[in-house]
């Protein structure tokens, strides 16, 4: 009964370790793919900031479909610390659209130390993130 009673614990032990090591992605994993949704999202800023004198409400739509991608990237992480670093760059990306989309409405006002202020916020944002895949 012993022996019996042995193997059974182990044989729990086994299964509830390797549950804990299918629990999600790992760190470095989850900072990859965030950081995939983010260059994206860098590069739609880039590309729709030329159209916005062509087309801002169109620019101003995609670049907002990009913050919504941004939303889910931050709701996939699991790790705490990342998900913090990452609602901090969610939140500033958010600013520089809004901020954006301001300048489109109304380009005679444009509040050009604005959105340089957004977008520095944005790369400090972004370099936190790394900061903590790094650590």
């Amino acid at each position: 009964m012993p022996k019996k009673f042995i193997a059974l614990a182990t044989a729990g032990l086994a299964l509830t370790l390797l549950a804990g090591c299918s629990t999600g992605p790992s760190k470095a994993e989850q900072c990859e793919q965030f950081e995939k949704t983010v260059k994206t999202a860098a590069e739609g800023v880039q590309s729709e900031a030329t159209k916005l004198q062509s087309d801002p409400d169109a620019a101003v739509t995609k670049l907002k479909e990009l913050d919504g991608k941004i939303s889910d990237g931050v709701d996939d992480l699991s790790d705490e610390a990342l998900q913090d670093k990452g609602e901090a760059f969610e939140e500033a990306y958010g600013d520089l659209v809004d901020d954006i989309e301001d300048i489109a409405d109304d380009p005679q006002s444009a509040d050009v130390s604005g959105l340089t202020k957004s977008s520095t916020k944005v790369q400090d944002a972004g370099n936190a993130f790394q900061k903590e895949c790094n650590s």
